[in-house]
């Protein structure tokens, strides 16, 4: 039986080295918990900054800054629509990433000891 932290990728093939780079950055962009935090509110649809702030609980400004890094990261994309701009999900992907993500038992195990230590 193959291991696939050993080998790769779950499927078995090792991520295509000139693309490393660009994986780390669209990971650097979902590292914040605001962008995160973003990209879960837009999982359910567009929304524009206004209801993002109002969803997310942070300011306009912030929202603001955090969608141009994931834009710049291709994650989310915009539209006019006058007098708003709506943003979504441009890389579908990045759902299935979160799926993955929330089913890690390695990532809920730490999660769970990051929160024994702060009680």
């Amino acid at each position: 039986m193959r291991n696939s932290t050993a080998g790769g990728r779950a499927g078995g093939r090792p991520l295509p080295g000139g693309d490393i780079g660009r994986y780390a950055d669209v990971l650097k962009a979902l590292a914040s918990p605001a962008r995160l935090g973003i990209v879960n509110i837009l999982i359910g649809g567009e929304r524009t900054v206004t209801e993002l702030c109002a969803l997310s609980g942070l300011k306009q400004s912030l929202v603001s800054q955090q969608l141009k890094i994931l834009r710049f990261n291709g994650i989310v994309s915009s539209r006019r629509k006058v007098p708003h701009v709506y943003y979504s999900l441009r890389e579908k992907n990045v759902i299935r990433l979160l799926d993955c993500l929330s089913g890690c038992e390695g990532m809920n195990n730490a999660a769970n000891r990051r929160v024994s230590k702060e009680e």
